[in-house]
């Protein structure tokens, strides 16, 4: 993460909210229930299913 260009100050803010997104999703995954389900959406047909969130 050291090639953020210093010209451009949007860069930093990217990769700082990329990170937290990493971060919550690490934390979702580790405090997920090991019965839970989730929701799977598919992008290219729109249809969904459910499977194990673990």
């Amino acid at each position: 993460m050291s090639d953020v260009r210093s010209d451009d100050p949007g860069a930093q803010d990217e990769q700082d909210e990329a990170l937290r997104a990493s971060e919550q999703h690490q934390q979702a995954e580790e405090d997920a229930d090991a019965d839970e389900r989730v929701v799977v959406r598919d992008p290219e047909t729109g249809r969904t299913s459910e499977e194990d969130a673990q």
